[in-house]
């Protein structure tokens, strides 16, 4: 006797039922914790602290409001810039790409903070979540 016979002859038609949607519920939630679950988004504080968001898979140029002017922010990709233009000593751009969750990269002159978040399955220590040495 086959596993087959031996299973459909201990098992009523809506056992069967029910172990499929179990399997299938097993198999959606093993499939939705190993994937991507959210994608890294990029957000972007200006002077007056009003942050915008946008998926770090998205490339842009995209303009925000600086203590000093306008500050260009760049993202292409999956990594980020500032393209600042007006700030003294251009500090911020001197950091260059930011591209894994938890990055910083700021002009302090201007106000403007650019971090990485990373997606919902991504645990962040509250040591990447905070800033160190940001001062108005």
């Amino acid at each position: 006797m086959t596993a087959l016979e031996t299973w459909t002859r201990c098992t009523h038609g809506a056992d069967r039922w029910l172990a499929l949607l179990c399997a299938l519920l097993v198999i959606g939630a093993c499939i939705e914790t190993l994937g991507d679950s959210g994608e890294e988004i990029v957000v972007i504080r200006d002077a007056q602290a009003k942050e915008t968001l946008w998926p770090l898979g998205r490339d842009t140029v995209t303009q925000v409001q600086g203590k000093l002017g306008p500050v260009q922010v760049e993202v292409r990709d999956r990594r980020v810039r500032l393209l600042e233009y007006r700030s003294p000593r251009l500090v911020g751009t001197m950091t260059g790409w930011i591209h894994r969750a938890g990055q910083v990269t700021a002009c302090i002159p201007c106000g403007i903070v650019i971090q990485i978040k990373g997606n919902k399955a991504e645990k962040m220590t509250p040591a990447q979540d905070t800033y160190d040495g940001i001062i108005r």
